[in-house]
């Protein structure tokens, strides 16, 4: 309700599309997807945008909801705030090398296991520790670091979609557009014209 800018009873009623249309219409067609096929979705990362233009990681999360023959009839979907990292954790430290390798090499193709092993934690250490200080994946935080990345190269730059891809580590247009689509139901022109200068969209 806060981040929408409407009273309750404005809320009540609307879809995600009408309140944050800033996302695209791909929310209300996922809400669908998982009514059609009853499969639920769990602790996505998703990055959104208020009316202000702030920029907000959550954890996503939609599960269908069933009469009593088993036909999906809604669902129910359930949105928080990324929690900011755990820095008093005993692990945040030895995740710093690892990070810092992460956003020194953004622009390559980065292997998770590399990663851990030039940090010199083993995967499943690191596997346990991304978790517990932020809350995410490995691969959900490098994923993170990339999309972060490529938003502010849609908002300040004219450079093209496929230099942006290229920057952020991704071996051609179309797997970035991919990635960008799931992490903001935007494709990066969609964002850029939304949220950027508007410039080169090529």
């Amino acid at each position: 309700i806060t981040r929408s800018g409407l009273d309750r009873d404005e809320v009540i009623g609307k879809t995600a599309d009408q309140l944050f249309p800033v996302t695209g219409a791909s929310t209300n067609a996922q809400d669908l997807g998982v009514i059609e096929t009853r499969s639920q979705i769990v602790d996505r990362l998703r990055l959104y945008s208020s009316g202000s233009g702030h920029r907000y990681w959550c954890l996503s999360s939609k599960f269908p909801i069933l009469n009593d023959t088993g036909e999906a009839i809604g669902l129910i979907g359930i949105s928080r705030d990324l929690p900011r990292p755990d820095e008093r954790h005993h692990g945040y430290r030895r995740l710093l090398e690892y990070l810092d390798y992460l956003e020194s090499n953004l622009g390559q193709n980065i292997l998770v296991s590399e990663a851990a092993e030039r940090a010199s934690i083993s995967v499943d250490t690191l596997e346990r520790l991304t978790r517990e200080v932020f809350h995410l994946t490995p691969k959900q935080l490098l994923m993170k670091l990339r999309v972060d990345h490529a938003c502010k190269l849609l908002e300040t730059t004219d450079q093209s979609i496929t230099e942006i891809a290229t920057d952020c580590g991704y071996a051609d247009h179309s797997a970035f557009t991919r990635q960008f689509k799931s992490a903001t139901h935007l494709t990066p022109r969609q964002y850029r014209s939304a949220r950027g200068r508007g410039l080169h969209a090529h």
